[in-house]
């Protein structure tokens, strides 16, 4: 009898429904923020570089302007102009912050003292020295990426995470996140034009688990949110991710979908329309438009996951990352398959193959 009654368990459990999640996330200010104020950080700098006219309040007065003007004159950071990458550009739009401050800078004599200036600032932006993170964001993605139940459940109701991160930005996310403690896959969505319905990207380790399986930066996806391609270049790398580490993508397991970010219309309402469930991470905003259709996440902890996201698309508030990590492992990775789940052929639970 004890035999029947264990045979019957394990057949229950195989046939528990069981998900994958997706979670990704908007880089800056909801993984990092500046330490400081940007122009406050531009204005020390120049100081420092001699440029004794640069107090900071003149140069918020320009920052924004010179940036705007610079994204209508070479858009996408200069891509397609030649001889521009991100660094040209960013350097272009510094020495202009600085001649509007002081016009005298225009002339020739000043040129290798702005470039030096502009070479600091692009790297120092590039690195951990700039950022601050939520409180331990490396070890709770790390957590959550690579959590084990340490053999206590027989068929958890997660049965596989993919993180990954997609954000309206240049090329440098990557090198920041891996200078802030993670350990980022080099695969990428890269395309040369809108054109291309097809992308190319460095190889991952085969079977190897990175913190962070791929990034969609707007600089490769030649889009920026709340474009839809973003959203499916996520879906096509969560493929690609998986292959790589498990060697295979099996098409009958349902993907529940969670994308977090600060910005309601760029990142939770896009998202959401998309078909993605999404949080608005109020870890680094003091305020934010009202929307009726956001619920707080903290007040529904004792949900399940599987159940939270699994009806129509949700959109939720959070005020902590260590919150909503605490919640997906505790009431996603520590619980066990339930008996009713997802109808995997429902196209909001599985992945894109191809943008449209």
């Amino acid at each position: 009898m004890r035999g029947i009654l264990q045979a019957a368990r394990t057949a229950s459990i195989s046939r528990a429904p069981k998900y994958n999640l997706l979670v990704c996330f908007d880089a800056f200010e909801t993984l990092y923020a500046p330490k400081e104020p940007v122009h406050k950080t531009y204005g020390q700098f120049a100081r420092d570089n001699g440029l004794h006219h640069a107090s900071d309040d003149v140069v918020a007065v320009y920052l924004h302007d010179r940036i705007t003007t610079a994204a209508k004159e070479y858009p996408n950071y200069g891509k397609h102009v030649k001889g521009m990458d991100p660094e040209a550009w960013w350097m272009k739009v510094i020495k202009n912050i600085f001649v509007d401050v002081e016009p005298s800078l225009s002339n020739a004599a000043h040129k290798k003292q702005l470039d030096d200036l502009g070479h600091k600032l692009f790297q120092h932006f590039s690195t951990r020295d700039a950022y601050k993170t939520a409180p331990n964001m490396p070890k709770l993605l790390q957590s959550l990426k690579h959590h084990r139940s340490n053999g206590k459940l027989d068929s958890p109701s997660i049965d596989h995470v993919v993180l990954g991160v997609i954000s309206n930005s240049d090329d440098r996310v990557g090198g920041i996140l891996s200078s802030l403690g993670l350990d980022v896959s080099p695969l990428r969505f890269q395309r040369e034009s809108k054109q291309d319905t097809h992308f190319e990207s460095a190889r991952p380790v085969d079977g190897k688990s990175y913190d962070i399986d791929f990034t969609v930066m707007s600089y490769d996806v030649e889009e920026s949110k709340p474009h839809k391609v973003m959203w499916q270049a996520g879906e096509m790398l969560a493929r690609r991710a998986v292959t790589h580490e498990l060697g295979r993508f099996d098409e009958s397991v349902p993907w529940l979908k969670l994308y977090v970010g600060d910005d309601i219309k760029k990142d939770v309402a896009s998202a959401w329309g998309c078909g993605w469930n999404a949080v608005l991470l109020k870890e680094f905003i003091t305020e934010h438009p009202p929307d009726e259709r956001l619920e707080s996440l903290e007040e529904l902890l004792t949900m399940p996951v599987t159940q939270l996201l699994t009806g129509q698309p949700r959109m939720f508030t959070v005020n902590k990352l260590e919150t909503l990590v605490e919640w997906i492992v505790k009431r996603g990775l520590e619980v066990p398959a339930g008996s009713t789940g997802a109808d995997s052929s429902e196209e909001r639970f599985k992945l894109v193959e191809e943008i449209e």
